[in-house]
């Protein structure tokens, strides 16, 4: 999703054991996630962790330590597809060998690499 997001929706089964998110950006395009009860708590946790660093950023000088310290270097990454769902599930891991567990629909794949691949300057084939 490349837009701002302009809606969320939230579903819950009936046994609570998973939950289905919505987001919705304002050309009305959605990502749809489903996870797990330690899934979903992971990313709530995620989110907070993002809210404080947020708010950490709003107040920083810029004698304080540059965000880019806080993030994974990422030295490897191993991707598998799901047979069961078909999303992605992956390892990022850095020089330390601290590791990130990664799952994500092909969709968010697909949105990612593109970013990434833009993101990157072209490099001559000479």
């Amino acid at each position: 999703m490349d837009g701002s997001l302009t809606n969320f929706q939230l579903g819950i089964s009936a046994d609570g054991t998973n939950c289905m998110m919505v987001f919705v950006d304002e050309e009305q395009r959605t990502t749809t996630c489903s996870a797990s009860f330690l899934e979903f708590n992971q990313f709530i946790a995620s989110l907070c962790q993002a809210a404080g660093e947020m708010a950490r950023r709003r107040t920083a000088s810029p004698e304080d330590e540059p965000a880019s310290a806080l993030a994974l270097n990422v030295s490897s990454a191993a991707f598998k597809l799901c047979a069961h769902d078909g999303y992605l599930l992956g390892a990022l891991a850095n020089d330390a060998g601290e590791v990130v567990g990664i799952r994500m629909c092909p969709d968010v794949a697909s949105q990612m690499t593109r970013a990434m691949l833009l993101t990157l300057p072209a490099v001559s084939a000479s």
